[in-house]
């Protein structure tokens, strides 16, 4: 009896610490399982509120200045140097400051014009606007007036920057504290590239005009892509998932009703996904979908070492990847990633395709003309100048012949017309006047 009891003791011992060591195996598990988290995350509404923060790193990331301009004995450049990264040395500087005031200081576009033509400020841009409450710490959450263009002192003022927006003229005065641009200036003053430019207005702003024939350097990367399980595991979760194969080939995978999302054809090249959340609309302001569609854009899985905001309008906000300063097309003219937001459902349409490793740069280049001369062009093949929102220097992203996973990123002049994005080549293949007809008609339709 006495040997029966202590067995059980033993025993009952064993089981207990057997217990207690799974618990601990399963709580590693779930902490540490990102699928899981994600399926967490989805349902859990807090981690969307603590994402919609200006503290937090995938905004700080996405949402930074893409150009940098400065003026040399008179002459306005672009500004580079891949070593000390403008965009990325304002974006730290940006996380220590706090704005104590906002003061609007002109709408006159003279004065704006002014502004722009100033020797005595370093200018950085983000490439479409974004509101003064995803702008810096310190600004209201209700503060949905826009900016796109920052006004840094060269002089050694670390008390105020002017912020303006290229579409309405408005100038705006910045107070802050714990701002220090030492290093932004230096390396601003010392930047490697420096490619010479004019300001141009456009239907949406000032673009940027490069005054002379120019040689870009082409890069290649190395490309990965996720299998369609990782996105449907941190889209969609694990269980309770259905699935459907379309008559075209396309594969859905559902959850609840609520949530789908659309898979490539099986054997096909395409690497484009599109995730549908239906919910009614809450996105009443621009900040709102702004922070909402970077939420989604971080949910997605993306890698986003290199991801940036691109492009918005009334209902879409574009992201994609910049590489040495310019931002990256794919399938001819598509970016990284759409967000789109409807009454009843955002949208995010993808490409699952990763840049990866960079490849030591072999000496190839391709020659680009200048931008008035490009413009000319398209003039002359019916597309106005008055017609164009926006004109920018891209990189195409092209297969190469020498192995399946590497592409090679060739700068090409995009055009942005009628709130699409196309290359030059493109539209200088459209047939303009069958185009216009089409985009009235689809006005009219949804008017």
């Amino acid at each position: 009896m006495k040997f029966k009891s202590k067995f059980t003791d033993w025993l009952l011992l064993l089981v207990t610490a057997g217990a207690i060591i799974l618990s601990i195996v399963l709580w590693i598990f779930i902490m540490t399982n990102d699928q899981r988290f994600s399926q967490i995350n989805q349902a859990d509404s807090s981690s969307k509120q603590q994402l919609k923060t200006r503290s937090t790193k995938s905004l700080y990331d996405l949402c930074i200045p893409t150009n940098s301009y400065g003026y040399r004995n008179g002459q306005l450049y672009r500004l580079y140097d891949s070593k000390n990264n403008l965009s990325f040395e304002f974006s730290k500087d940006l996380q220590k400051l706090k704005v104590t005031s906002i003061k609007l200081i002109s709408s006159s576009q003279s004065q704006y014009e002014k502004m722009l033509a100033n020797q005595d400020y370093l200018q950085l841009t983000y490439p479409d606007k974004i509101t003064f409450s995803v702008f810096a710490t310190g600004t209201s959450k209700k503060d949905n007036r826009q900016l796109n263009r920052i006004f840094i002192s060269t002089a050694g003022n670390n008390r105020e920057i002017y912020v303006g927006n290229d579409k309405n003229y408005r100038i705006y005065r910045v107070k802050i504290k714990k701002g220090d641009f030492t290093r932004l200036r230096k390396y601003a003053q010392n930047a490697q590239y420096k490619t010479p430019i004019k300001f141009v207005k456009t239907k949406l702003g000032y673009t940027v005009y490069y005054t002379k024939t120019e040689k870009w350097r082409v890069y290649s990367y190395l490309t990965n892509k996720q299998a369609d399980s990782y996105f449907v595991a941190r889209l969609l979760g694990t269980s309770g998932v259905s699935t459907r194969t379309s008559k075209k080939g396309w594969t859905a995978y559902s959850l609840n009703y609520s949530t789908r999302l659309r898979v490539p054809k099986s054997k096909s090249n395409s690497d484009d996904y599109l995730y549908t959340h239906y919910e009614k609309n809450q996105y009443v302001t621009n900040t709102s979908r702004l922070l909402d569609s970077i939420y989604y854009v971080h949910l997605i899985g993306l890698t986003e070492q290199d991801l940036r905001f691109f492009d918005a309008d009334a209902s879409s906000i574009r992201y994609t990847n910049y590489v040495e300063g310019t931002p990256v097309f794919l399938n001819k003219h598509d970016v990284q990633v759409t967000t789109t937001f409807s009454t009843d459902s955002i949208s995010v349409a993808f490409n699952s395709i990763n840049l990866q490793i960079p490849i030591p740069f072999d000496g190839q280049t391709t020659t680009l003309a200048p931008t008035s001369e490009v413009v000319a062009k398209l003039k002359a093949n019916g597309l106005d100048e008055s017609e164009i929102d926006d004109i920018v220097v891209g990189s195409q992203v092209q297969k190469d012949s020498t192995r399946d996973n590497l592409v090679n990123l060739v700068p090409t002049y995009y055009v942005k017309a009628y709130g699409e994005w196309k290359s030059v080549d493109e539209w200088m293949k459209q047939d303009l006047t069958a185009y216009r007809r089409t985009i009235n008609s689809q006005e009219s339709e949804a008017n």
